[in-house]
């Protein structure tokens, strides 16, 4: 019995190799190559803004824990949850040596706030200016559907693709059969990085002269540009 089993086994094993030596792959028959590749222009609902807080940048020394509690304070006037979009990024002290005086530690505190819309972002802006906390950077901008966007812009690559290999086959007469190959274009995802906005002294990236942003009201934060491509191919008929 052990002999008839075995002999079943390779007799099967034979079979499925011959049958696959004999498939025709799919480089040996007529197909036609293309790329889709589409953008889509998103405003980011995400903005994640660096607040820096140093004892040493005003005149009488505050220290960081009154600062802070301004801050704190500056951003719940606005309306924002403090418990869910602000955090610490990191706390240093350095310790400073003067001559004919007392040496003494220097604090500096870094914060992450996150913020949702440019109306937003002007206000806090205003309302830092107020306190005298110009340090106040941008540091990246997403948006909360990010991944699902994407992914649609993937699928609308690939019904690009499709399309394109459809309007090809038509001028030569020919019609297209399945798809023989689809593959992701992994593309640069800093499309959404820091819009490069820095509020400390004059601000370059938005125009303006001055650190008083007095008149400032609603900030037109750069768009998103999700790109992505698809690489497939198709039979040709």
């Amino acid at each position: 019995m052990k002999i008839i089993k075995s002999f079943i086994v390779i007799a099967l094993f034979s079979n499925l190799m011959i049958g696959q030596n004999g498939a025709k792959n799919f480089i040996d028959q007529p197909y036609i190559e293309v790329i889709g590749k589409v953008e889509t222009e998103i405003i980011p609902n995400e903005i994640y803004l660096k607040i820096n807080i140093n004892e040493n940048d005003k005149k009488g020394k505050l220290s960081v824990e009154v600062q802070e509690n301004q801050l704190i304070n500056a951003l719940t006037s606005l309306g924002i949850d403090i418990d869910k979009n602000f955090s610490i990024l990191n706390f240093d002290g350095y310790y400073q040596r003067k001559f004919l005086a007392s040496n003494e530690v220097s604090k500096i505190k870094n914060y992450q706030l996150i913020i949702n819309d440019g109306k937003t972002l002007g206000k806090v802006y205003q309302a830092l200016d107020r306190i005298d906390i110009s340090n106040v950077s941008i540091i990246k901008t997403s948006h909360s559907n990010i991944e699902n966007i994407r992914r649609d812009t993937k699928l609308k690559a690939l019904k690009v693709a499709r399309d394109k290999a459809n309007q090809y086959a038509e001028v030569i007469n020919q019609t297209i059969g399945k798809a023989l190959y689809i593959q992701e274009i992994t593309e640069n995802r800093n499309t959404y990085g820091a819009n490069s906005i820095n509020i400390r002294g004059a601000n370059t990236a938005y125009g303006y002269s001055s650190p008083s942003l007095a008149k400032i009201q609603d900030l037109n934060v750069k768009s998103i540009i999700i790109s992505e491509s698809v690489h497939a191919k198709f039979s040709l008929n």
